[in-house]
């Protein structure tokens, strides 16, 4: 896809002056083994598991020597938005799990298994450090990750989702959202007609992002995991400083996400 889009762009845009690729924490492996804490910006293929990331950059910087245009590569980590139908968004599966124990009259259990500490990033806040990064020349040809610059559990920011949805956080319930949702259908499309949602049934609604939900939270978990922290010193070193407290990200989104009328 790199090479299909890159192909065509760059003989017709003499003016093209920046292409950010992203990457993320599998960079690190994270997929394959715990975290060095904090995982920096330097690599090794040496230790790496082959990943489509280093075909793309090694293609990039390639194609890049003698042009006039640089490149940056963000690496956020858990990153939250508005989206729908994703492999990977935690907005819908967590609100229409919310939405059923509200209809039901019950708490905000949470589903998840044992605690890892770990980090998140806004959507908007790294779309901001991506312009940066076409705009600045301490970023040019240089890897950076990205967060909001705090850390979190799901326990511990637990009560302000629950807050966020106009709930009061329940009792430490393990449940794989991922194998559970089915029997929500019917609830779901009942709850779409009573708030007038514009969102659609739950299969486009959420896709995939149930089993995302059951591995972002842990389900099935028993012993606290591995800490998956990244260092963000050369991005802010760099010139990129904002930060976001990631409480507040997720109020931000969930009453988006009802403003939208994408949740009740």
């Amino acid at each position: 896809m790199l090479r299909n889009l890159m192909g065509v762009l760059e003989p017709v845009a003499p003016d093209l002056k920046h292409v950010a690729l992203l990457q993320g924490t599998k960079a690190y492996g994270v997929h394959v083994r715990p975290l060095v804490v904090p995982a920096r910006e330097g690599r090794s293929e040496m230790y790496e598991q082959p990943n489509f990331y280093w075909a793309q950059e090694n293609f990039l910087r390639e194609l890049q020597r003698g042009n006039g245009w640089h490149w940056s590569i963000l690496r956020p980590v858990l990153i939250i938005g508005e989206a729908m139908g994703g492999a990977m968004d935690l907005i819908p599966p967590l609100g229409v799990y919310a939405a059923v124990l509200r209809e039901q009259g019950r708490p905000l259990d949470y589903p998840g298994g044992a605690p890892r500490v770990a980090q998140a990033v806004d959507v908007d806040l790294l779309a901001r450090a991506i312009a940066w990064s076409g705009d600045t020349e301490a970023a040019r040809n240089e890897a950076f990750n990205v967060t909001n610059g705090d850390v979190f559990t799901w326990e511990n920011i637990w009560p302000a989702v629950a807050d966020a949805l106009e709930m009061t956080p329940g009792r430490h319930v393990p449940l794989s959202l991922a194998q559970t949702w089915p029997q929500w259908n019917a609830a779901w499309d009942e709850l779409r007609r009573k708030h007038d949602l514009i969102a659609p049934g739950l299969e486009e609604f959420v896709g995939l992002s149930f089993q995302y939900a059951d591995y972002s939270m842990r389900y099935g978990q028993t012993e606290s995991g591995p800490p998956s922290i990244v260092s963000t010193v050369k991005i802010n070193q760099a010139g990129f400083t904002e930060m976001m407290d990631t409480e507040v990200m997720f109020r931000k989104w969930f009453k988006l996400a009802k403003a939208s009328r994408l949740l009740p």
